[in-house]
């Protein structure tokens, strides 16, 4: 991981968990924007529930992994083992992630299961139609709860032990 990364995860993570004052300061500041923020992901949600955003279906049977929280909570190892269960059984799992950064996610998931099929591309529904086309016969979603635009068969939520607090359960 590089330094400039390992340091913004740990600003976030600072900012996220500490009970110094400062830190209180800084959140009791973003306040606003954490209401603006909130208010938009609502209206979003909301249009796609009512049909005026398009919900794409996906080609194959898909299992998506996902977060609520900043990084660290094992969303890729918990993608790669699924896909890597599917390879086991026979089949042909496609593995879709967003694609950002320098493509080291991508590189991991073709390292520990060749045999899949991994797409990066921030279109999901596109990167499930070119999975398919090179032989995938399920996929596996890497970072997608909060995609709203594809139909999946199965959302799995991933929660980092070390954040997890029994009073947080919303």
């Amino acid at each position: 991981m590089a330094r400039t990364s390992r340091d913004s995860h740990r600003l976030i993570r600072w900012l996220w968990t500490s009970r110094r004052i400062d830190a209180r300061m800084a959140r009791l500041m973003l306040l606003p924007l954490s209401a603006g923020y909130r208010l938009a992901i609502g209206i979003r949600a909301w249009g796609y529930s009512r049909g005026w955003s398009p919900i794409h279906d996906l080609p194959l049977p898909s299992v998506s992994v996902g977060n609520l929280t900043v990084g660290g909570s094992g969303k890729t190892p918990l993608a790669t083992w699924i896909a890597q269960h599917y390879a086991s059984g026979g089949l042909i799992p496609g593995i879709l992630l967003r694609g950002y950064g320098g493509g080291d996610e991508a590189r991991v998931h073709e390292r520990l299961v060749p045999e899949a099929k991994v797409v990066a591309d921030p279109d999901r529904a596109a990167g499930a139609e070119r999975a398919l086309a090179r032989g995938a016969q399920v996929l596996v979603l890497d970072d997608a709860f909060q995609r709203l635009d594809v139909r999946r068969d199965l959302n799995l939520l991933v929660v980092s032990a070390e954040s997890a607090r029994g009073d947080c359960v919303s």
